[in-house]
This record gives C-alpha cells, sequence and structure tokens, in this order.
C-alpha cells in the first residue's frame, strides 16, 4: 500500500510536531552536539540543569530539547519617523532525534521546531528603515519552524534533508557576522528585501529539499530548493500552510576553508540564487510584472589574530582570544524589478579582549544597501525625494555572564532610513537618520 503525502498530510504531522514542544530555528539551535547540564547554576550549560538527570539520559538514547528565549529592549532616541521605544521576544524550543541511536537508522535524524514572538520592534513604525533592527522582529506569533528529516552518507560527507526549511541558517552565513543584533547582518537586506516574503528566512520556513557534500577538509558545496514564496497564497500566520506552488527558490553555494591567510582560518564562499514566483513587480510601472529574479554573492570570514593579552593572569590555561573580520556583497543585476540592486557589509569581532572575560566579544559592522537606478527614476517621476542608499552601523559588546545567560548592549545608527523615503507628515523631506539603542539578553533553558 503508497501513502500519498498530501499537504493536509503534513500539516497533522507538523501540527503534532508542534504540540510535542518542538521549537527553534536552526540558525538558533545550539552547535554543541553534547552540552553539559551538570554543574551548579553557574557552570551548566542550561538553566534549568540537567532535569536529575533525565536530560542526559535521554541525550545518551538519541533525543534532544532545546529551549532559547532572545529578548530585545531598544529605543529609538533621535530620527526616524518617531522616538520610541520597542520589545521583541522569541521563545524558540527544539526537538532533536537521532534515530541512529533511537532505532539503529545510521545516520538518520528527524528535527521539529518552531516560534513563540512577542512584541513589537522599531523597524516599521518607528524608524521606517528596511535593514531591520533586530534579527527577531516580527509580527506577534506562534509560528511552526523548521520540521525536517536529515540523512547523512559517505562516512558523513553526504547529506540531505527534506521538510520544512530555512535558507538563512545555511546560506551567505557568517560567523563573525552572527554577533550582530540587525537582521541584515544574517540574511542580507537584498535577500529580504527584493525575495517574495523575504524568501525562506525566520521567521517563515518552506518546504525544500537542501543537501551538502563535503570533498575534502578545505571544499564543499551545498545547494537547495525551495517553495517560491513561503507565504504562499495567504499570510501563513502560523506556517502550517506548506505551500509548494508558488514557483521556485533555488540557491547553491561553494565554500573554501583555509589557514593559509595569516595562518589563521578562514573561509571564501561563493554562490547565486534565483526565483521563478512570478510576484516580481516593477520598481517603475506598477501594471508590470516579472516572472523570475536572480542574484549572485559573495562572503569572506577570516580571523586575523589569536591569542594573547586577554588571559587571567590566575588562570594557566591558553587564552582564547581572537580578532577576525568579515565582508560580503550580493549583487541582484536586473535592476526593473528589485528595489535594491546590491549590497554589501563588512565588519570585526574581537572577542577576549577584557582581562578574564574570554568569551566575551565586541564587534563593529557596517552595511549598505544600493536602491535600483529604475527606482530611482519612479521616485523622480512621481516627484519625491529620490531615494539612493540606505546605510546601517552597529556596535555590539555580548558578555557572556554564565554558559546560559548572555547579555548584548548594542548602538545602531540608520544613514537614510529606507533609503531616503519621505516623512509621512511632510512628503517633500526625507526621514531623519536614527540612532537606536538596545539590550538583547538571552537564556538557554
Amino acid at each position: 500500500m503508497t501513502m500519498r503525502i498530501t499537504p493536509r498530510l503534513m500539516r497533522g504531522v507538523c501540527a503534532l510536531a508542534l504540540v510535542g514542544g518542538a521549537i527553534a530555528a536552526g540558525s538558533a539551535r545550539a552547535d554543541d552536539e553534547n552540552p553539559n547540564y551538570a554543574g551548579d547554576l553557574w557552570t551548566r550549560e542550561a538553566l534549568t540543569g540537567d532535569w536529575g538527570g533525565a536530560r542526559s539520559k535521554l541525550l545518551e538514547h538519541g533525543v534532544k530539547f532545546e529551549a532559547l528565549y532572545t529578548g530585545d529592549a531598544s529605543s529609538n532616541v533621535s530620527g526616524g519617523l518617531r522616538r520610541d521605544e520597542g520589545y521583541s521576544g522569541l521563545l524558540q524550543l527544539g526537538l532533536t532525534l537521532d534515530l541512529e541511536k533511537l532505532v539503529g537508522w545510521t545516520g538518520g535524524e528527524v528535527y521539529a521546531g518552531a516560534y513563540f514572538i512577542r512584541g513589537h520592534g522599531l523597524s516599521t513604525y518607528e524608524v521606517g528603515n528596511l535593514l531591520t533592527i533586530s534579527n527577531i522582529e516580527s509580527n506577534h506569533a506562534n509560528r511552526l519552524g523548521e520540521v525536517y528529516f536529515k540523512q547523512s552518507l559517505f562516512d558523513d560527507k553526504f547529506s540531505i534533508r527534506i521538510g520544512q526549511l530555512l535558507a538563512d541558517s545555511e546560506f551567505v552565513v557568517s560567523e563573525t557576522a552572527g554577533l550582530f543584533v540587525n537582521s541584515t547582518f544574517g540574511w542580507p537586506g537584498l535577500n529580504g528585501t527584493n525575495l517574495p516574503s523575504g524568501g525562506p528566512a525566520y521567521p517563515v520556513p518552506t518546504p525544500g529539499v537542501h543537501v551538502t557534500y563535503e570533498f575534502n577538509d578545505a571544499f564543499s558545496a551545498q545547494a537547495a530548493i525551495y517553495n517560491g514564496d513561503p507565504a504562499g497564497h495567504n499570510v501563513n500566520p502560523h506556517n502550517l500552510d506548506f505551500p509548494l506552488h508558488e514557483g521556485v527558490f533555488g540557491i547553491g553555494e561553494v565554500a573554501y576553508k583555509t589557514d593559509g591567510v595569516f595562518g589563521r582560518p578562514g573561509v571564501v564562499k561563493a554562490g547565486a540564487w534565483f526565483n521563478t514566483a512570478n510576484k516580481f513587480a516593477d520598481v517603475r510601472f506598477s501594471r508590470v510584472t516579472h516572472g523570475s529574479d536572480y542574484a549572485v554573492y559573495g562572503v569572506i570570514d577570516q580571523t586575523l589574530w589569536e591569542g594573547g593579552g586577554s588571559k587571567d593572569l590566575k588562570d594557566p590555561s591558553p587564552s582564547t582570544s581572537s580578532f577576525s573580520v568579515f565582508a560580503r556583497a550580493v549583487w541582484a543585476p536586473d535592476e526593473n524589478r528589485n528595489l535594491i540592486d546590491y549590497y554589501f557589509d563588512t565588519g570585526f569581532n574581537l572577542k577576549g579582549f577584557v582581562p578574564g572575560r574570554d568569551d566575551d566579544i565586541f564587534g563593529v559592522a557596517f552595511a549598505y544597501a544600493h536602491i535600483s537606478d529604475d527606482a530611482a527614476k519612479a521616485d523622480r517621476i512621481a516627484g519625491a525625494p529620490v531615494r539612493s542608499s540606505e546605510m546601517a552601523i552597529e556596535a555590539s559588546y555580548k558578555a557572556v555572564v554564565t554558559p546560559w545567560l548572555s547579555v548584548q548592549p548594542y548602538a545602531q545608527y540608520i544613514v537614510r532610513p529606507g533609503g531616503g523615503d519621505p516623512r509621512p507628515n511632510d512628503p517633500n523631506r526625507r526621514i531623519k537618520d536614527a540612532t537606536v539603542l538596545g539590550f538583547r539578553t538571552q537564556v538557554t533553558f
């Protein structure tokens, strides 16, 4: 007997996974496959500990639970649309089933996740910017996250994932840029602005297939295809619609890891994406639509220096201090269907520079999103202020208080919000540059 997999069946399976308590996006899942739940309140890796030994026992048998809360309190202290305060909260829970430990299925894994999003951010109503202030900022909602089956083969050199997936946790990723709060340093602002529904990125995963292959320790490649518009025909408020007929979003990337530059670890990536969702409105002529879009990109992530300077003199262990830089660029050649036609960002991290605080990180990053010439021509025709570009500058300091708690004050300066959008109450003048101060708290449960 053959089982026919229908969208209705997928909704049922994923709803059961949600009720079972799974939540989280791939980008927020812990990298450590074997976290240390034991120890006292100041040394264990989760606030709730080992649940009397049950959590470690479950992990030994292939069942892993995760819970992470992120809260961003922010204030627009000058410029933008208006001065105000905001708070965004995101609770993520996750469940991973290691099928090899559970049932002897070598290389098999099942994951299910979801989001509980509360509060509101500043971007839409207070600042008016394109490069969203916080990477957890979204509408108040409970949403299913990633849900997939993963199979690893050939000594884990090859893997395939099938299910409801995110692209922003896998592609165009810079480890160094991961410190920063502004969403553009994760999923670049060009992708989030130009793609239908922002593409398969937080908080809207979509059905897809993702494959990776590691040729050797240096070279690897990955590729994926997803549904072209994660929101589908509806708003897909809980990610339970599983749209399958909205065109195709495809993306591929090759990566080369090296220790050759300055004798320190680094990676260079190159990739491209295309989308056939047929939902690309012409930026000049409102009645014209285009059937496809594409872009190419590159990423450089490089550690320039390691060790020395920050070690506690009473601690004989080696210092973990480092200085790392990143740079990324994305180019979408078809200006007539893209508000942003090219984008780049860059920045640095300085880790462990405070004596005795080897896990703390300070960083500064800069992002530039250029408004396409066709969009600028539309502004001239309309007699509005001509948009040119938006820039975001962020300084962040992440202090690791305990393995399960971190706090992160940050400041952002947004130049030309909306690329130079006019003020709602004075269409002849641009929105003022905005200054945002914020404080992020993360707790692993």
